[in-house]
């Protein structure tokens, strides 16, 4: 997903690592270019409540019209900050028009992009001439009919390539409290490989408890979690968490909490409540996210057999196990 804010989404540093926008601003009062349907060609027909990157939307009350430009591989420069090493770095253009009859400010908006079949997050990235929306405090000015486009960068992996990138963008218009959710999908430059990534549409595990890495109901998933470094008696460890959103709206958030328990005794080691790239970044419709759970265990409780729970919010309890390792 960048360092473009809305007011309400102090919870963005959550995963920083996640979230910075490069952009090079300017307004311009010629007409909006013309758009070709050449994205959603790639991606074929697209959910309802997602356009083709390339078209535009309109957003902020329709206020404003909003498009994305098909995303370019750009090479990044010394100056590029939050880059993962390996990583593929590219670029596109968010396009903000005023179409009230006014001077207005620029809306509060929150970028994030998430590629392939399950929903993995991008990394937004700030370089020369990427250097993010503005801040909301800089009262950005746009006359009626003007446009306001920014450059912002992405970086994926190398795998991601030909992958489709499903782009949600959160405005809030100025003396509003609730932010609006638009999402874009297109695909990432390159040619697309088979992809290892579990599918939902996969059949569902049978039985009380579920194998680690299997689907709960074709809808959530748990990975097998891995272990990482030790340091005061607590051993580092992440897994992946992936929730379906098959509904056609879309859903706010991941809404459920992993609780880790070890051994034989089921003691449990850690509980937590991830979120997407913000507290309540939402799940576009029809669409998938995925999301690394950070975990701290008893260093004297792994390697060794795990229980690992999921809680939605309703009560509905998925259970997984299998070995950390």
């Amino acid at each position: 997903m960048p360092t473009m804010r809305k007011s309400k989404a102090a919870a963005l540093a959550v995963l920083t690592a996640l979230l910075a926008v490069g952009c090079s601003s300017n307004t311009s009062s010629a007409p909006e270019a013309s758009r070709t349907s050449a994205a959603a060609d790639q991606v074929g027909a697209l959910p309802e409540g997602i356009a083709a990157i390339g078209s535009s939307v309109t957003v902020a009350d329709e206020s404003w019209k909003l498009s994305l430009e098909p995303f370019e591989k750009t090479e990044p420069t010394s100056s590029a900050q939050d880059v993962p090493t390996g990583w593929q770095t590219l670029r596109t253009k968010a396009v903000f028009t005023n179409t009230g009859p006014e001077i207005a400010l620029l809306p509060d908006t929150t970028v994030t992009v998430r590629y392939g079949d399950l929903g993995r997050p991008a990394v937004l990235f700030h370089d020369t001439g990427l250097s993010g929306l503005p801040d909301p405090d800089e009262d950005t000015k746009v006359k009626p009919g003007a446009r306001f486009t920014a450059d912002l960068g992405i970086a994926v992996p190398a795998q991601a390539a030909g992958q489709r990138a499903t782009v949600t963008a959160e405005t809030t218009e100025e003396g509003l409290a609730q932010a609006e959710a638009v999402f874009f999908e297109g695909s990432l430059p390159g040619t697309a490989q088979a992809s290892s990534d579990p599918s939902p549409t996969a059949p569902s595990s049978a039985g009380a408890v579920l194998p680690l890495g299997s689907w709960y109901d074709k809808r959530l998933r748990i990975s097998a979690l891995t272990l990482n470094a030790t340091e005061n008696g607590r051993r580092s460890a992440t897994l992946d968490l992936t929730v379906v959103n098959d509904q056609p709206e879309s859903k706010p958030g991941l809404d459920v909490t992993v609780r880790v328990l070890t051994g034989d005794d089921l003691a449990l080691a850690a509980t937590a409540r991830p979120v997407l790239d913000y507290a309540d970044a939402p799940i576009a419709p029809r669409r998938t996210a995925t999301q690394t759970v950070q975990l701290q265990l008893p260093a004297t409780a792994v390697p060794g057999p795990v229980t690992v729970e999921a809680v939605e919010r309703d009560g509905t309890r998925a259970t997984f196990d299998g070995q950390a390792k």
